[in-house]
């Protein structure tokens, strides 16, 4: 990210091409923890619907499901399940619907917890910079920055206040009428 960057309607762009009903894709994620010689990694499926959520089912190196609505999260590891309701903590909730929000093109509900700046230019390569608003949420995470391509996402990054951070690449990009409905159901499980 270089150059000054833009704010209000310079995003237009960008959140008009992100406004999408499904998608799903492989991501690859490496955790920079500062007490770790290495990072962590752990790859798998994002699966997401625009009325129902987001799935991340990570194959490796252990299975593990969270399904994220706009109300909980819900966590399986093997046989233990765990719920986590987004209404205990306004900041918990802006910071975990981060990615669904920006899927469904919701600026304006991205914009009540965090200030946004663009670099780059919608039809090109660009960058979103999401910066805390409140001091309980930079408690939380110092910023995150998602990777695009015109109206393909690319990558993600969170540096948390403690200064870990973690990359999250995206590829095998589906969207939209490109990702079924048996995948759908399979990935959320019955409705």
């Amino acid at each position: 990210m270089s150059g000054p960057p833009a704010h209000g309607a310079a995003l237009d762009a960008v959140f008009a091409r992100l406004q999408l009903q499904r998608l799903r894709c492989a991501f690859h994620d490496q955790k920079r923890i500062a007490l770790l010689a290495r990072p962590l990694q752990s790859s798998g499926v994002i699966t997401f619907d625009r009325d129902r959520g987001i799935v991340r089912s990570t194959t490796a190196p252990h299975a593990e499901k969270a399904v994220l609505t706009r109300t909980a999260l819900r966590i399986q590891r093997g046989d233990h399940v765990e719920d986590i309701p987004l209404d205990r903590s306004k900041d918990l909730q802006a910071f975990a619907l981060i990615f669904p929000t920006l899927l469904r093109g919701e600026r304006p509900a991205i914009e009540r917890s965090f200030d946004i700046a663009l670099y780059g230019r919608a039809e090109g390569w660009w960058a979103l910079e999401l910066t805390p608003r409140s001091d309980s949420l930079r408690a939380l995470v110092r910023r995150v920055v998602v990777f695009g391509r015109a109206g393909e996402l690319a990558a993600l990054q969170i540096t948390e206040t403690s200064g870990d951070t973690t990359d999250t690449r995206l590829s095998d990009l589906h969207k939209n009428g490109d990702v079924p409905d048996a995948e759908i159901a399979a990935a959320f499980g019955a409705p």
